[in-house]
């Protein structure tokens, strides 16, 4: 009997890791914010944290593969709360430089980055084709949403904030492929520029991770033809630029200051 129970532990455990493995599958086609979240008690799911997580606007949590005990109950929990769930066996932290070659999963250790490069390095890992960002506090249990204090944590807003830009845009943002290479002259360290293809729209992504206090990157980005030099709406606060064009290509006056990020789109013309 001992040698049965075993047995159906096995294989109930098996079962856990392919649904598990399933979820992280079908999360890689969506470009997800989520959070490292591990119980409370460690390994035990609460409904009222992954409520809190969704409301802040996250669209994912992480759940580690050592407690995967607990995943059918988070699943059941998470669909209530409309998220999805990656299982994840341990986090790989993101950096300036891993972000231009970014995993498919990627992870921003809350303690070790500092909180206002966090959306420059989300858009940046989305750029360079990341899918699930997932930020983590180091935290044993809970949400890690709330400070020592019981206020909200200071990263969670900007965090939030890119979290909510990436679902309002989804359509688009989950169907970005790397668009033709754009060339930068002078270059300028800290910055990266990327053109990416959104089927019916081109998407213009640029970043600057320069240190904080050196002066902004003043160059100039040239894009090939057929991209056009129209206007092109900034979708994280309205604005538009227009390009100067040119016989081979167009050309954009790129003025960034350390931290920021733009993320412009533009229609295609067809024929």
């Amino acid at each position: 009997m001992a040698g049965l129970r075993g047995c159906l532990a096995i294989l109930v455990i098996g079962v856990l890791v392919v649904l598990a493995h399933a979820r992280v599958v079908n999360a890689q086609t969506r470009t997800l914010a989520s959070i490292w979240y591990r119980g409370k008690p460690a390994g035990v799911p609460r409904q009222m944290d992954l409520d809190a997580i969704a409301l802040a606007g996250f669209s994912a949590v992480t759940w580690p593969m050592v407690q995967v005990d607990g995943a059918m109950e988070l699943r059941r929990m998470a669909e209530s709360a409309e998220l999805q769930v990656v299982i994840r066996s341990e986090p790989f932290p993101l950096t300036i430089e891993s972000a231009l070659r970014p995993d498919t999963y990627v992870d921003i250790l809350v303690p070790q980055t500092p909180v206002p490069q966090y959306p420059t390095l989300m858009w940046r890992a989305v750029a360079h084709g990341a899918r699930v960002i997932s930020f983590d506090i180091g935290a044993a249990d809970g949400n890690a949403l709330l400070d020592q204090a019981g206020r909200p944590a200071s990263w969670v807003a900007p965090v939030s904030a890119v979290a909510r830009d990436l679902v309002r845009h989804a359509t688009m943002v989950d169907v970005l492929t790397a668009g033709p290479a754009v060339r930068v002259e002078p270059q300028a360290p800290g910055l990266d520029v990327t053109l990416l293809d959104a089927r019916r729209s081109w998407v213009l992504i640029a970043t600057n991770l320069s240190p904080t206090g050196t002066p902004p990157a003043d160059t100039y980005a040239y894009l090939p033809r057929p991209v056009l030099p129209a206007e092109w709406l900034n979708l994280l606060d309205g604005s538009t630029i227009a390009m100067l064009r040119r016989p081979t290509d167009v050309r954009w006056h790129v003025v960034l200051g350390p931290g920021d990020v733009r993320v412009y789109v533009i229609g295609k013309i067809e024929g």
